[in-house]
């Protein structure tokens, strides 16, 4: 599969108005709700709301799609009805997944400074996704499809605490304990 091919799907997924709709008011509900988490939990807000449309987009592209709020072909096997498939990037739809929780990892990683809980949220956030779709019938619930996601929140993550380790040592941020919050807790930014 080519580069061409893995924007062609892109832009198929993106240009269906229920996905994109979904996608639009997903930021406004999710990114809102970051930023009032963010305030509370005295975590950098900017990555929060990014962190909200991130997996705004993830909810998007996965359940945003026809029949969403109708009656689907609702199972109660859930784990029995997951295709067992494994990690692979040999499709464009492959590659998708692998992309699809690293702009939310990315940012709760550089937002809240806790990289093992995001990945560990994204981990389950993909496997719920993955059931949802199966129960509902809104898409097919594979292994593959939870390990490419999960793979790629993991790489997020990394990222994320990479950059969130650069931006401490450029700016010249302290560990120490600051205002009565934790020397492990990120100091608010922009």
């Amino acid at each position: 599969m080519s580069a061409r091919q893995d924007a062609y799907i892109a832009e198929l997924v993106l240009s269906r108005p229920e996905v994109v709709a979904a996608m639009f008011f997903g930021c406004v509900l999710i990114g809102g709700a970051a930023l009032a988490l963010a305030r509370w939990r005295r975590w950098r807000p900017v990555p929060s709301v990014l962190a909200g449309c991130g997996l705004a987009l993830a909810l998007a592209v996965t359940l945003g799609r026809p029949g969403a709020l109708g009656v689907g072909v609702w199972t109660t096997d859930l784990i029995g009805m997951c295709v067992p498939n494994e990690f692979s990037l040999t499709g464009s739809l492959a590659r998708l997944n692998l992309l699809m929780l690293m702009p939310f990892a990315f940012f709760a990683t550089l937002a809240t400074g806790r990289p093992v809980v995001v990945f560990a949220l994204s981990a389950g956030l993909s496997g719920a996704v993955e059931l949802v779709q199966g129960a509902t019938g809104l898409g097919v619930c594979e292994a593959q499809d939870f390990y490419n996601n999960t793979v790629g929140a993991l790489g997020g993550v990394l990222v994320g605490a990479l950059v969130g380790a650069l931006v401490t040592v450029v700016t010249g941020g302290s560990r120490t304990r600051r205002a009565g919050r934790s020397s492990r807790e990120p100091v608010a930014m922009g």
